[in-house]
Protein backbone atom coordinates (compact mmCIF):
# COMPACT_ATOMS: atom_id res chain seq x y z
CA UNK A 1 0.00 0.00 0.00
CA UNK A 2 1.32 3.43 -0.97
CA UNK A 3 1.69 5.80 1.95
CA UNK A 4 0.26 9.30 1.82
CA UNK A 5 1.29 12.39 3.70
CA UNK A 6 -0.76 12.68 6.87
CA UNK A 7 -3.73 15.02 6.48
CA UNK A 8 -2.56 17.04 9.52
CA UNK A 9 0.73 17.72 7.73
CA UNK A 10 -1.01 18.66 4.49
CA UNK A 11 -3.34 20.98 6.40
CA UNK A 12 -0.29 22.71 7.92
CA UNK A 13 1.59 23.03 4.63
CA UNK A 14 -1.24 24.27 2.42
CA UNK A 15 -1.46 27.70 4.10
CA UNK A 16 2.30 28.18 3.61
CA UNK A 17 1.88 27.30 -0.07
CA UNK A 18 -0.89 29.90 -0.30
CA UNK A 19 1.35 32.45 1.44
CA UNK A 20 4.09 31.85 -1.10
CA UNK A 21 1.69 32.26 -4.03
CA UNK A 22 0.38 35.47 -2.43
CA UNK A 23 3.94 36.74 -2.06
CA UNK A 24 4.57 35.88 -5.71
CA UNK A 25 1.66 38.07 -6.76
CA UNK A 26 2.61 40.88 -4.40
CA UNK A 27 6.14 41.05 -5.82
CA UNK A 28 4.82 40.90 -9.41
CA UNK A 29 2.58 43.87 -8.60
CA UNK A 30 5.46 45.69 -6.89
CA UNK A 31 7.68 45.07 -9.92
CA UNK A 32 5.00 46.36 -12.29
CA UNK A 33 4.45 49.48 -10.19
CA UNK A 34 8.18 50.19 -9.96
CA UNK A 35 8.57 49.75 -13.70
CA UNK A 36 5.67 52.11 -14.33
CA UNK A 37 7.08 54.91 -12.18
CA UNK A 38 10.68 54.66 -13.34
CA UNK A 39 12.33 52.61 -10.59
CA UNK A 40 13.83 50.18 -13.08
CA UNK A 41 16.41 48.59 -10.76
CA UNK A 42 13.70 48.03 -8.15
CA UNK A 43 11.43 46.55 -10.83
CA UNK A 44 14.11 43.97 -11.73
CA UNK A 45 14.70 43.22 -8.06
CA UNK A 46 11.02 42.63 -7.32
CA UNK A 47 10.60 40.55 -10.48
CA UNK A 48 13.36 38.27 -9.18
CA UNK A 49 11.72 38.21 -5.75
CA UNK A 50 8.46 37.10 -7.33
CA UNK A 51 10.20 34.20 -9.06
CA UNK A 52 11.81 33.16 -5.77
CA UNK A 53 8.39 33.10 -4.09
CA UNK A 54 6.95 31.05 -6.93
CA UNK A 55 9.77 28.53 -6.51
CA UNK A 56 9.01 28.28 -2.78
CA UNK A 57 5.34 27.55 -3.54
CA UNK A 58 6.37 24.93 -6.09
CA UNK A 59 8.66 23.24 -3.54
CA UNK A 60 5.81 22.87 -1.09
CA UNK A 61 3.50 21.64 -3.84
CA UNK A 62 6.08 19.09 -4.96
CA UNK A 63 6.66 17.88 -1.41
CA UNK A 64 2.94 17.25 -0.98
CA UNK A 65 2.51 15.54 -4.37
CA UNK A 66 5.66 13.46 -3.84
CA UNK A 67 3.85 12.05 -0.81
CA UNK A 68 0.90 11.01 -2.98
CA UNK A 69 -1.46 13.84 -2.14
CA UNK A 70 -2.85 16.18 -4.78
CA UNK A 71 -2.93 19.59 -3.12
CA UNK A 72 -5.81 21.92 -3.62
CA UNK A 73 -4.44 25.00 -5.31
CA UNK A 74 -5.19 28.06 -3.22
CA UNK A 75 -7.22 31.07 -4.15
CA UNK A 76 -5.16 34.14 -3.39
CA UNK A 77 -6.33 37.68 -2.85
CA UNK A 78 -5.53 40.26 -5.48
CA UNK A 79 -2.42 42.16 -4.51
CA UNK A 80 -2.19 45.88 -4.03
CA UNK A 81 -1.13 47.40 -7.37
CA UNK A 82 -0.73 51.09 -6.49
CA UNK A 83 1.73 52.41 -3.95
CA UNK A 84 2.39 55.88 -2.55
CA UNK A 85 6.12 55.42 -3.08
CA UNK A 86 9.04 53.06 -2.79
CA UNK A 87 8.92 53.29 1.00
CA UNK A 88 5.41 51.84 1.06
CA UNK A 89 6.53 48.99 -1.22
CA UNK A 90 9.40 48.19 1.14
CA UNK A 91 7.23 48.45 4.25
CA UNK A 92 4.66 46.10 2.72
CA UNK A 93 7.41 43.69 1.63
CA UNK A 94 8.90 43.73 5.13
CA UNK A 95 5.49 43.03 6.67
CA UNK A 96 4.85 40.21 4.20
CA UNK A 97 8.24 38.61 4.89
CA UNK A 98 7.94 38.99 8.66
CA UNK A 99 4.43 37.52 8.69
CA UNK A 100 5.66 34.59 6.60
CA UNK A 101 8.62 34.15 8.96
CA UNK A 102 6.22 33.88 11.91
CA UNK A 103 3.93 31.52 9.99
CA UNK A 104 6.81 29.18 9.14
CA UNK A 105 7.95 29.23 12.76
CA UNK A 106 4.47 28.33 14.01
CA UNK A 107 3.98 25.64 11.36
CA UNK A 108 7.38 24.17 12.16
CA UNK A 109 6.61 23.97 15.87
CA UNK A 110 3.47 21.98 15.10
CA UNK A 111 5.21 19.74 12.55
CA UNK A 112 7.99 18.94 15.01
CA UNK A 113 5.44 17.08 17.09
CA UNK A 114 3.93 15.04 14.24
CA UNK A 115 6.39 14.66 11.32
CA UNK A 116 10.12 15.31 11.63
CA UNK A 117 10.73 14.91 7.89
CA UNK A 118 8.20 17.64 7.12
CA UNK A 119 9.80 19.74 9.86
CA UNK A 120 13.20 19.22 8.20
CA UNK A 121 11.71 20.04 4.80
CA UNK A 122 10.74 23.50 6.11
CA UNK A 123 14.18 24.29 7.53
CA UNK A 124 15.54 25.89 4.32
CA UNK A 125 12.36 27.94 3.97
CA UNK A 126 12.69 29.15 7.58
CA UNK A 127 16.26 30.23 6.87
CA UNK A 128 15.16 32.04 3.72
CA UNK A 129 12.51 33.89 5.71
CA UNK A 130 15.04 34.88 8.34
CA UNK A 131 17.33 36.27 5.63
CA UNK A 132 14.44 38.07 3.93
CA UNK A 133 13.35 39.80 7.12
CA UNK A 134 16.93 40.94 7.67
CA UNK A 135 17.31 42.12 4.07
CA UNK A 136 14.15 44.24 4.13
CA UNK A 137 15.02 45.59 7.55
CA UNK A 138 18.36 46.73 6.13
CA UNK A 139 16.62 48.44 3.22
CA UNK A 140 14.26 50.28 5.55
CA UNK A 141 17.17 51.27 7.79
CA UNK A 142 19.03 52.66 4.78
CA UNK A 143 16.07 54.91 4.00
CA UNK A 144 15.75 56.13 7.58
CA UNK A 145 16.26 59.88 7.58
CA UNK A 146 15.90 60.14 3.79
CA UNK A 147 13.08 62.25 2.38
CA UNK A 148 11.43 59.40 0.49
CA UNK A 149 8.97 61.84 -1.08
CA UNK A 150 11.95 63.24 -3.02
CA UNK A 151 12.11 60.80 -5.95
CA UNK A 152 15.52 62.10 -7.01
CA UNK A 153 17.04 61.18 -3.62
CA UNK A 154 15.47 57.74 -3.74
CA UNK A 155 16.68 57.22 -7.32
CA UNK A 156 20.20 58.02 -6.12
CA UNK A 157 19.86 55.23 -3.54
CA UNK A 158 18.09 52.79 -5.86
CA UNK A 159 21.28 51.00 -6.92
CA UNK A 160 22.28 50.45 -3.29
CA UNK A 161 18.76 49.43 -2.23
CA UNK A 162 18.11 46.98 -5.04
CA UNK A 163 21.41 45.59 -6.21
CA UNK A 164 21.56 41.83 -6.45
CA UNK A 165 24.12 41.74 -3.63
CA UNK A 166 21.98 43.94 -1.34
Amino acid sequence: MIKKLDKKVVDLLLPRMKDEYSAFYFYRAASNWCQGVGFFQAAKFFAAESQDELEHAKKIEKYITDWNVIPELPTVNRPQIEFSGIMEVLEEAYKLEYDLYEAYEETSKKLFEIDLCAFDFLQPLRLIQNDSVSEYSDKLNLLEGVDVADKFKVLLLEEKLFSVNG
